[in-house]
């Protein structure tokens, strides 16, 4: 996310839309000069048996008000919750979902792996060729698709990266219909 957001700068229009629901900060850490010498002494004082970093002040955790701090998303709002309805959801479903949401179809079939996963490579191509064709004029409905592309993408390099951080899950999409609603 980070590495394709600097070398693909985001229009404003996306910009100011990403603030107003509170993801921009995300993106603006990626720009952050790392401590690399700090970082890898408070790794070597963790301690994974009890989720803790051992200092010489006493014992320190990493809690949700901390998330709330560093990335600037608020800890305390609406239940994020999956949908019982998404459990019978089928490859084709979620397909659609995304192609009414987003405007991208995959041009491959094999960019899903199992039912609900999405390789985001070929997100990050449209994503450039959508990058070209956006202008102060664009409508609001293809800010917002191009938004829910670039969520996705944070969602499954960022926020809820897998081993591969090349797959994010489809069923976020159902969180990403209302995106005014986002912010909380």
């Amino acid at each position: 996310m980070w590495e394709f957001t600097r070398d693909h700068p985001l229009h404003p229009c996306i910009v100011r839309r990403l603030q107003g629901m509170g993801f921009y900060r995300i993106i603006e850490i990626g720009r952050f000069q790392f401590d690399w010498a700090s970082i890898i002494a408070m790794i070597e004082r963790w301690r994974s048996e009890a989720h803790t970093f051992h200092l010489p002040i006493g014992e320190a955790t990493i809690t949700l008000e901390d998330v709330e701090v560093l990335f600037g998303q608020p800890v305390d709002g609406i239940l994020v919750d999956y949908p019982h309805a998404l459990r019978d959801y089928t490859r084709v479903d979620y397909l659609h979902m995304l192609q009414r949401l987003t405007g991208f179809q995959p041009a491959e079939p094999t960019v899903l792996s199992g039912s609900s996963r999405l390789q985001l490579t070929q997100v990050r191509q449209h994503l450039v060729a959508m990058d070209a064709e956006i202008t102060d004029d664009s409508p609001p409905e293809y800010i917002d698709q191009h938004t829910r592309l670039l969520l996705l993408i944070m969602f499954g390099g960022i926020l809820f990266p897998n081993t591969s951080r090349n797959l994010v899950s489809l069923r976020f999409l159902y969180h990403l219909e209302r995106l005014d609603d986002l912010s909380s």
